[in-house]
């Protein structure tokens, strides 16, 4: 019934649900070679945990189906908004080699064995890492802009190489023109999803991650990147997300799948769906969803 539900409250009455569309989906990809995945929010719960769902109750299927992952020969590629070195251990823990951090910033193979930044940085001139003067300029902006609704620590980013990290709830919109109007335009901020990672006195509804990176660089920029030195094609490739930033990744792969709590939170990213005609969307949430998609696809 609560699917059901779902169905009727859509405006568009144009979502794809998994559900519906795996058997065409399976038939389709034949050869499944790489399955790129968001972290929070998607391949773990909001509060970065593996091992327990969205309701905190204890979850293991995800990592039982690492070993089928495994036995296929289907690799498994990180794809988020943490730095190398956090992605490092993440890795190894799961058992992955491959993965991309700072939101598409690097693609790292190997478990760092090459390291490959996927934009120009001869044209990159911001200091927004390891406590540079842009980003304490920066905090400064969107905090007078929206106070209360957006933090940000000099700590948060000491590690990581060109992104930097923001928590709150916020216009988008408005904190783009802000960097463009103060000399940033270089820069953008982007949602990252939602989270329950950080314990702020903030006055938002859902508290979201974002994160400020150079002008151009995504995801979906460090995928193709990969396809491109391990040559892959697109046929042969998956993703799986959770937010509005995630979808950019349906463009370099046969199937995108949308967590289905991203619906329920923010009801906008209907319209972005739109634009791609390859997003289906789970019946479960956050890893209960990855783990919907993956036992189907990987069976």
């Amino acid at each position: 019934m609560e699917n059901l539900k779902v169905k009727k409250a859509d405006p568009l009455g144009n979502i794809k649900w998994f559900a519906d569309y795996r058997e065409k989906i399976k038939a389709e990809i034949t050869d499944l070679k790489v399955i790129y995945t968001d972290m929070d929010g998607t391949l773990l719960n909001d509060q970065g945990c593996l091992i327990k769902d969205i309701d905190g109750r204890f979850y293991f299927d995800c990592i039982k189906l690492f070993e089928k992952i495994h036995k296929k020969n289907i690799d498994t590629v990180l794809v988020s908004g943490r730095n190398k070195l956090q992605l490092r251990y993440n890795a190894l823990l799961i058992g992955v080699k491959n993965y991309i951090a700072e939101l598409g910033c690097e693609l790292v193979h190997n478990a760092g064995e090459k390291v490959y930044v996927t934009f120009n940085t001869s044209k990159y001139n911001y200091e927004i890492t390891k406590g540079g003067k842009d980003l304490v300029k920066i905090i400064s902006i969107f905090k007078d802009a929206f106070p209360g609704k957006i933090d940000s620590s000099i700590e948060w980013s000491m590690a990581r190489a060109y992104n930097a990290l923001f928590f709150g709830e916020i216009d988008l919109e408005k904190a783009n023109r802000l960097l463009e109007e103060n000399g940033y335009g270089g820069l953008a901020l982007v949602d990252n999803g939602f989270s329950k990672l950080a314990r702020l006195d903030l006055d938002v509804n859902h508290l979201r991650i974002y994160n400020l990176v150079p002008k151009g660089v995504d995801k979906a920029v460090a995928m193709k990147l990969d396809r491109k030195i391990r040559g892959l094609k697109i046929e042969n490739c998956i993703a799986l997300g959770d937010s509005i930033e995630d979808l950019k990744m349906a463009g370099e792969v046969h199937s995108f799948f949308l967590m289905r709590d991203a619906l329920d939170r923010d009801k906008s990213i209907i319209n972005i769906m739109s634009k791609y005609n390859n997003v289906y969307v789970t019946n479960q949430k956050m890893n209960r969803g990855w783990a919907e998609v993956i036992k189907y696809l990987a069976h």
